[in-house]
């Protein structure tokens, strides 16, 4: 449970004119924001096939008026009139945060001309077609077009910005604040040196896990029922959300904590697609819906950063979500949705073959020692790209050298190579965000695992409650009030140490395999 005075600093102080101000402005904001998600939302699951186009200029015109509102000069007089006096003791971390969150945001957003942010909207929308349609055919040509205009882009926003090194730099600090290059290339170097090493020891040690139970034929329908019980036993509350199918699985924050909504890409002939898919968005999700009501209509509400919103979604989706003990607490709904391909195997042989080893193409479908080799892959990829050394037409050829040198495979077709990921069609900065989320939240495992010392023997009597109810005390209901590193150390009582995954990845598949 909260303190009082943790409850206090919750809430905006309303009463002062000059906040009140700057409330009536982000909130109108924040509505248009909410709109434009929903659009996306619409478009992933259910638009028809020939509206495409329309609702490409659709968002562009949200987007446009979002810009207006964003850019306004009222807003920038409010918060320079905020800035320093929002340090002084009257007020409270939540208007520290407002006031920290929307400088940003203002920043960001007079930097940018209206006609950029129109195109960018438009491109977003039409790119997600091309891409659809080209992974479908397996016709990275349809698609690169639109790459490269996105590309075009981001290179533009990168160059209004600013930046001191690269113009990847810019791009990172959208979705990760205060990174770069430099940094991340620290922080990863660890991650690397265990992934090769650990998947070199498995792979000679000739140990090997049994993975069989997975496939097989299962109902799509059946498997999306079944990710709804996986996502109530995590408590994901279905009264503020929902779920849907779309190509790709995500997570939409459309207006936090009120209506937080989530997806899957059920695979009928692979099992773990699915469920794993809905404990990996359910952390997204249940991290969104544990904002506090009082941030709601707020750039304060929500998840800080997207590598500590991936903290979330790789903590339940791995740590907890891949463990023997959550499966032992969970597996009944398993097999009462496939009793007959799940009845002769059990909680622990269920478990262990969710986290065998092997090299493959996809990434969402990877294991936990390969992941993070997918996400460097991308992100040497990207960043190339931006700053000018890729041309789009080498990409898939670079895309499955890359594939043979880190993971000793390579594909056969760009759509499972090349085209297997949303994430281009609007942008490039975020995939280093699934690595970092990585690194964190194994630091907060270990906080976890270090708060319950019966963490195993709870999990596997179907109780998740204790491991959410301690993340949104400590860390959910804070919302965005406190920046990455501030909130680390808030939750686990140390900036972000990449030794804390390190650690993890190595004790756990030293024993899995036992090595």
């Amino acid at each position: 449970m909260l303190t009082q005075q943790e409850t206090a600093t919750l809430e905006f102080s309303r009463k002062d004119e000059r906040i009140a101000a700057l409330l009536e402005l982000v909130e109108k904001i924040d509505d248009l924001k909410s709109l434009s998600s929903l659009g996306e939302w619409d478009q992933n699951t259910q638009l028809p096939d020939g509206a495409g186009q329309t609702r490409g200029n659709q968002m562009a015109t949200i987007q446009g008026v979002m810009h207006d509102y964003s850019t306004n000069p009222r807003l920038g007089q409010l918060l320079d009139g905020l800035q320093e006096r929002v340090k002084g003791g009257e007020y409270t971390d939540a208007d520290r945060g407002l006031v920290h969150q929307c400088r940003r945001l203002y920043d960001q957003a007079t930097k940018l001309p209206r006609t950029l942010v129109e195109e960018m909207a438009r491109t977003t929308a039409n790119s997600f077609e091309a891409w659809r349609r080209a992974r479908e055919r397996n016709d990275f040509a349809s698609f690169a077009p639109w790459l490269a205009r996105t590309v075009e882009l981001q290179r533009e926003v990168a160059d209004h910005f600013g930046y001191e090194e690269t113009r990847y730099d810019a791009l990172l600090d959208l979705y990760e604040p205060g990174m770069t290059v430099s940094k991340l290339d620290k922080l990863f170097a660890p991650v690397r040196e265990v992934s090769a090493a650990l998947l070199k020891r498995i792979q000679q040690s000739g140990n090997t896990v049994d993975d069989s139970c997975l496939a097989g034929d299962f109902d799509t329908g059946k498997q999306v029922a079944l990710s709804k019980q996986l996502l109530i036993a995590m408590g994901y509350d279905f009264v503020r959300g929902a779920i849907a199918v779309s190509p790709h699985p995500f997570t939409s924050g459309i207006s936090s904590p009120f209506d937080v909504r989530l997806t899957v890409h059920p695979d009928q002939h692979y099992i773990q697609a699915s469920i794993m898919a809905a404990i990996h968005e359910g952390g997204h999700a249940v991290y969104e819906q544990g904002s506090a009501e009082s941030l709601a209509r707020t750039p304060a509400a929500g998840g800080v950063s997207m590598g500590v919103h991936e903290s979330q979604s790789r903590l339940w989706e791995n740590a907890i979500g891949r463990s023997e003990a959550f499966w032992r607490g969970q597996y009944a709904a398993v097999r009462e949705a496939f009793p007959q391909h799940f009845g002769s195997v059990d909680a622990a042989a269920f478990a262990r073959a969710l986290n065998k080893v092997q090299p493959s193409l996809i990434r969402i479908e990877a294991d936990e020692v390969t992941y993070n080799l997918h996400i460097i892959i991308r992100y040497e990829l990207e960043r190339e790209l931006i700053n000018g050394k890729v041309a789009i037409e080498n990409l898939p050829r670079l895309w499955n050298a890359k594939y043979r040198e880190y993971l000793g495979v390579e594909p056969a077709r760009d759509s499972e190579g090349v085209l297997q990921d949303i994430h281009w069609t609007s942008g490039f900065g975020y995939f280093p965000s699934y690595t970092l989320g990585n690194l964190y939240g194994a630091q907060i495992y270990a906080t976890l695992r270090h708060e319950f010392p019966d963490f195993d023997e709870r999990l596997s009597a179907g109780d998740t409650a204790f491991v959410l109810n301690w993340l949104r005390d400590k860390m959910y209901v804070f919302g965005s009030i406190y920046m990455p590193e501030e909130l680390m150390k808030r939750v686990t009582g140390a900036k972000p140490d990449p030794q804390f995954f390190v650690r993890y990845l190595t004790a756990k598949f030293e024993r899995i395999y036992g090595l």
